[in-house]
This record gives structure tokens, C-alpha cells and sequence, in this order.
């Protein structure tokens, strides 16, 4: 008897890694119908068949996931995050002068002994990527390398109001054309499920709550495809170093021992979905600048409907020790409470 994806999934269920969803599995029959078309050879069917899977839909809804479980299973693909894919194309490119050498050149490496590459949390900001993502899918057609792709965006929506974003249009004309579009009609947001299910604020800091915030990190984001992601600061940048695409992990001093205000803490809101944050002190009178950021910083996360996992010197109750400060911190004492799904301490 032939082990099927679906058997793979029906093994998760089983060992009760998760729930059925039937809308999930029928993705993995799309997904695995259309690689399966893909390695048909016969003349008639080349012209039909598409290149490769683009899933689309919102954040927490199990697209990695799946995409994962299909690359892993097929036993002759790799993963590698978007980000990862162009910062590591644009480093072997820059530095010679024979760009379109070097393009096939990286590619023809990249590829090599897989037949499935599967691009993660694809999304286009930059004209540079912009314009040279066409030319990349164009080599990996002629490596006859089935491409699977999970994203935020549906095509169309890819790098709207782009500098010359006519030159980009192309690509989205074959991603439409020769890719197999799937929506990711899921109403569950997987993540935010499993910190419904989780302790997401850690204290005191020692070496067990250290643990126990990290080992949630890890369970939420694939930690093999961490980035690093430069958020406009008004006239300066903001470098996150451990982040996906939507999730990212600071420590208290990052943010709030750097001389942000409002408006940066909106930006960083409107990045991402999940913000880990540790070492976060108790509030004297010596640390008031600190805390009225933080304070900031909660009410951005709040009001974005952002969640957050936190790991602190003190209960909430007990944080902030500023009596300038007491009233304003109630509201974000109350924040806190409401968005890290606990009982007061």
C-alpha cells in the first residue's frame, strides 16, 4: 500500500498534532494533483499543466504548514523563506559583472538535486526584487523545477503602488497564467489558536521561563526560515533581527532603550502580527523614559490588534513602580491582560 500525503496529515490527527480540517486536506489533494500532473511527460498535457502552486491567504492559516508537510513528504524538495532566497541572490550578483551569468550560475546551485522548491512568505516591496523575480521563475521553468509558493498577497495584489510597477506586471501575468492559484479560504488563525492555548506571559526571568518563551517561539514560527527586516524610523532604520515575515522575537531594550516614539511604534505594529518580547524590567523612577515607551509600544500593538508573548522581571500587576506613572500604566496593565490571555496577577 502506497503512503499518501493525505496519510501523512491523518498521522498528525491521530497523534493528536492537530485537528481535521477538511478544507486542508482539500488543499493537500490540490497541491498533490498538480505535482503530480507536473511530471507527466506526455506531449498533450505539457501544454496544460502548470509549474508549480501559489497559496495565498491570511496570516495563521496553516499555509506554511501544509506546504511543509508536501515538501517534506515528496522527498525531493527544500524550503527557503523569500527573504532568505533575495538576499542571498542579490549577494551573489552585486559583486560580479556579469549579472545574467551569475544569475543562471546561482540557480543552476540552488536547484541542484531537487525537483520541488518551496518559496515561503513571498512578497514584493522593492523595485530591485521587482525587477529581476520574473527573470528568476523564468530559470527555475528551464530547470523544470516545480516551484510552490505561500504568501500573504493574491498576484494581482503583489507590489501595489511599486516604483515602474508595469515591469513587475509580467510576473504576475505567469504567476496567474502557469501557476495553480489556491486560496487559503481557512477562518481558524492557527496561531493565534495555539496561544489561546499557551501561557504567553513568562515571569520571573529565570532560566525555566527562558525556556518555556523560547520553546513558544520555536513552536510558532519555522525557525529555519528567521530573517532579519529594516523598518523605516522617520529620517533613520530599525533592524529586527530574528523575524519572519509577520512574527518577531526583541528584547525590552531594543525597543524601548532606543529613542522611539508614536509613530515608530505604529510602524512596527503595522509589520508585524506577533511580537516576542523579553527581559522586560520592573519599572522605577530611574527607568520612567523606558516605561513610558513600553507604554507607547502597547498601545500601537493593541490598537494594530497585534499579539504579544512576553517575558518579564514581574507580574503585570506588580511592573511598574512609577507613581507619576500608575494611572497611565492601569490602561496598559489592562492591555496587557486582555492580549496575553491571562487571569490578573
Amino acid at each position: 500500500m502506497i503512503f499518501t500525503i493525505i496519510d501523512q496529515y491523518n498521522s498528525f490527527v491521530s497523534n493528536n498534532f492537530l485537528k481535521k480540517d477538511v478544507k486542508q486536506l482539500q488543499i493537500l489533494k490540490t497541491i498533490n494533483s498538480t505535482w503530480l500532473d507536473f511530471k507527466k511527460n506526455t506531449f498533450l498535457f505539457s501544454k496544460r499543466k502548470k509549474n508549480g502552486i501559489y497559496l495565498y491567504g491570511s496570516v495563521g492559516s496553516g499555509k506554511t504548514f501544509l506546504l511543509n508537510l508536501f515538501c517534506e513528504y515528496s522527498k525531493v524538495g527544500k524550503k527557503i523563506h523569500f527573504d532568505h532566497l533575495m538576499n542571498d541572490l542579490h549577494s551573489s550578483i552585486n559583486t560580479k559583472d556579469h549579472k545574467d551569468k551569475s544569475l543562471k550560475q546561482y540557480v543552476k546551485k540552488l536547484v541542484q538535486d531537487i525537483e520541488i522548491l518551496f518559496i515561503d512568505e513571498l512578497h514584493v516591496f522593492n523595485i530591485v526584487d521587482a525587477l529581476i523575480i520574473k527573470k528568476l521563475f523564468s530559470l527555475f521553468k528551464e530547470k523544470k523545477i516545480f516551484i510552490i509558493v505561500s504568501s500573504n498577497f493574491h498576484p494581482n495584489d503583489l507590489y501595489t503602488d511599486g516604483l515602474q510597477r508595469n515591469d513587475f506586471l509580467p510576473f504576475v501575468d505567469y504567476i496567474l497564467d502557469r501557476f495553480k492559484i489556491i486560496a487559503s479560504l481557512i477562518d481558524k488563525d492557527y496561531r493565534r489558536l495555539a496561544l489561546n492555548q499557551s501561557k504567553t506571559y513568562f515571569t520571573p526571568i529565570n532560566k525555566d521561563t527562558k525556556v518555556e518563551f523560547n520553546n513558544l517561539f520555536d513552536r510558532l514560527v519555522d525557525v529555519s526560515s528567521l530573517t532579519s527586516k529594516t523598518i523605516k524610523i522617520k529620517s533613520r532604520s530599525l533592524l529586527v533581527k530574528r523575524c519572519t515575515a509577520n512574527v518577531a522575537i526583541c528584547d525590552f531594550d531594543f525597543l524601548c532603550d532606543t529613542n522611539l516614539a508614536h509613530d515608530d511604534y505604529n510602524n512596527i505594529a503595522k509589520e508585524f502580527n506577533l511580537i516576542f518580547i523579553s527581559e522586560i524590567p520592573q519599572f522605577f523612577d530611574e527607568k520612567r523614559d523606558q516605561c513610558r515607551r513600553f507604554i507607547s509600544l502597547i498601545d500601537m500593538l493593541y490598537e494594530q490588534n497585534c499579539s504579544v508573548v512576553l517575558l518579564a522581571d514581574k507580574p503585570i500587576s506588580a511592573l511598574c513602580k512609577i507613581t507619576s506613572l500608575s494611572r497611565e500604566f492601569e490602561r496598559t496593565a489592562s492591555r496587557l491582560y486582555e492580549m496575553t490571555i491571562i487571569n490578573p496577577s
